[in-house]
């Protein structure tokens, strides 16, 4: 499965759930965007919070104890809950996330050649 099979499932997933992609006029379009945008950094601002309690841990483990594998787990489901916003953002502006992303990569690693190990 590649990454465009993966954004049809969502975007079916929520037309299904009366979640849109598909506008009438740019308003409604921007509308669902900002929701979709807020909903983004609400999901990596619990990523956010997750990574500041295990630092506060790995300082103070005594004084502030964090369960690591519970909280790796629930990093991984703020980061997947961050994918599906990208994705939706993306299916809102009609972006090919799979196409972009793989320019992007090939113009980093031109951008970041110095940086390569040898």
């Amino acid at each position: 499965m590649n990454l465009n099979d993966l954004v049809g499932m969502q975007v079916v997933m929520d037309e299904a759930h009366g979640f849109p992609v598909d506008f009438k006029d740019t308003a409604d379009k921007y509308r669902q965007l900002t929701k979709d945008l807020v909903g983004l950094f609400g999901e990596v601002g619990e990523f956010s919070n997750i990574v500041k309690k295990i630092n506060i841990n790995l300082d103070r483990p005594k004084d502030y104890p964090v369960d690591l594998g519970e909280a790796e787990d629930n990093l991984k489901m703020e980061l997947i809950d961050s994918l599906i916003y990208i994705i939706r953002i993306g299916a809102i502006l009609k972006i090919d996330l799979e196409a972009e992303l793989l320019k992007t990569i090939k113009k980093n690693e031109v951008r970041y050649e110095k940086l390569r190990s040898s």
